[in-house]
């Protein structure tokens, strides 16, 4: 008997010293991608410079979205194609816009001139898109096309009926949906609320994936992000720490905000020309390897 309780407390203070060096709560990790990188140089910039594993996801053919995300890429930025697709409220997509209606090879020879456009993306998320990510034979093309450049996908939720990431399970393309819209209101008591909001879903589940714009209300929170990720022993990561195969991380259940459906006004250059997607030189000219 008392080699019996000699042993147990022997267990017991092992257990305990694990318990201090590993918590039973593993620490949670947490992707923050910037959407709309390349109409505005200055916010894209302070974007590009913040400090830690932000992902920026960039339009393509935009007035510095290559600047930009080469800026990013140099300062250890994950860089994400920001593609893109056509919406139920007929906002213009410029050049690059993945159409509602696309034959197959139209649809992409668009989807690889705008993946040649930006450098040194590792995965692609929809700008807009509440009607097209609705649509299964597109996101088939799509899916099937990442996974040959070995891309990744993020669902921005702009629709609840959203098929994308339906797509990608069926051909295990590493994939997520987004979780939190962080400046869906622009003030920042609102936007420190949806990051902890965001922080606080890292911690219980393990990961959590939230999107924002360069507005300067956002940009000024997030350059004070570090304390709040001690507070809540969570680590920020790139988007790419969190693909699985066929988004097999688990997804939170919430419904679909309708957000980032077009670029905001001031990030707009002075004057837009939308260029013709089909151009000749673009069609010839040789696609970039992925990275």
């Amino acid at each position: 008997m008392l080699k019996l309780i000699a042993n147990r407390f022997a267990l017991g203070a092992v257990l305990a010293t694990l318990s201090l060096s590993h918590p039973i709560f593993a620490q949670g990790h947490l992707a923050v991608i910037i959407d709309d990188i390349g109409y505005n140089l200055a916010l894209g910039k302070r974007t590009a410079d913040l400090s830690g594993d932000f992902t920026l996801a960039v339009l393509p053919f935009t007035p510095h979205g290559i600047e930009l995300a080469e800026r990013a890429h140099r300062r250890g930025k994950e860089i994400m194609l920001h593609a893109p697709m056509s919406n139920r409220h007929n906002y213009p997509l410029g050049r690059g816009g993945l159409m509602s209606g696309m034959q197959r090879a139209e649809f992409l020879a668009v989807l690889r001139q705008n993946i040649a456009n930006v450098p040194y993306i590792k995965g692609v998320n929809n700008h807009m898109g509440s009607q097209l990510t609705e649509q299964v034979e597109p996101m088939r093309w799509l899916m099937e096309e990442l996974k040959n450049r070995q891309l990744y996908f993020v669902d921005s939720r702009t629709s609840a009926q959203t098929q994308a990431l339906i797509m990608a399970e069926k051909i295990q393309l590493p994939s997520r949906r987004r979780d939190v819209f962080l400046d869906d209101e622009r003030s920042s008591s609102k936007i420190k609320y949806q990051l902890i909001r965001a922080l606080k879903l890292a911690r219980q589940r393990g990961s959590a994936i939230a999107i924002g714009h360069p507005y300067p209300e956002t940009l000024a929170e997030l350059e004070r992000l570090q304390p709040l990720l001690e507070q809540y022993d969570v680590q920020l990561v790139k988007a790419s720490q969190l693909m699985a195969p066929g988004g097999a991380i688990q997804q939170s259940k919430g419904s679909a905000n309708i957000a980032c459906i077009a670029p905001p006004i001031n990030l707009w250059p002075q004057v837009w020309v939308p260029i013709d997607p089909f151009s000749l030189d673009l069609v010839l000219k040789p696609l970039k390897v992925a990275h």
